[in-house]
């Protein structure tokens, strides 16, 4: 019998909003945070001054994923424009 950890489709989204010149220490937390969520800037924000960025992670990381947006939040300016649960496609 095979043992092996059986992940959900679900996954936890969110849209985050942050200034434009703040966006780069989003990019480098969440990337120091190896593993934690992937993300990717929405294309129309890029002509703003301001950056959208789509953020998904494991259903299993969402709280630790809302605990690190909290701790940015104390940093810089960072909107939570959007969350919900969306199945992985």
């Amino acid at each position: 019998m095979s043992h092996y950890y059986n992940q959900t489709k679900e996954l936890y989204y969110t849209r985050l909003r942050v200034p434009k010149d703040d966006a780069y220490f989003v990019y480098f937390t969440f990337e120091a945070n190896e593993g934690l969520c992937f993300y990717s800037t929405v294309d129309e924000s890029l002509r703003s001054s301001y950056r959208d960025i789509d953020v998904k992670c494991a259903i299993e990381s969402k709280e630790d994923l809302k605990l690190l947006i909290q701790r940015l939040q104390a940093e810089l300016r960072l909107d939570v424009l959007e969350e919900k649960i969306i199945l992985d496609s």
